[in-house]
């Protein structure tokens, strides 16, 4: 049975924490991320990096996506991702799963 790496557990971890962050912020707050650097941080000694994605909708909401990246022990990498919706009147909606599909 394989299990999955500790760095990567921790790394998701830490994706979906940020992503928990996120959700809080007033919409307006949200929509001026659209161009925040990209955080570069190092888990269980494996290079790492989060960014985050907003994507207006037709709807006049937007779409907040937390995609990170983390190196694998010996080739590649391997991806976390954390995502929601979000209005002008601060509802906030999961993202469904395939919704993540192009981020991958």
């Amino acid at each position: 049975m394989r299990t999955i790496p500790k760095a990567l557990a921790e790394f998701r971890e830490i994706v979906n924490e940020r992503g928990q962050r996120l959700r809080k912020l007033p919409f307006e707050e949200l929509r001026r991320l659209d161009h925040a650097p990209i955080e570069r941080l190092t888990v269980e000694s494996r290079a790492a990096a989060i960014g985050i994605i907003v994507q207006l909708l037709p709807s006049g909401g937007i779409r907040v996506v937390v995609q990170g990246f983390i190196k694998n022990k010996l080739f590649g990498q391997s991806v976390a991702l954390d995502g929601f919706y979000k209005y002008p009147d601060e509802t906030v909606a999961p993202m469904p799963d395939a919704a993540f599909y192009e981020f991958d």
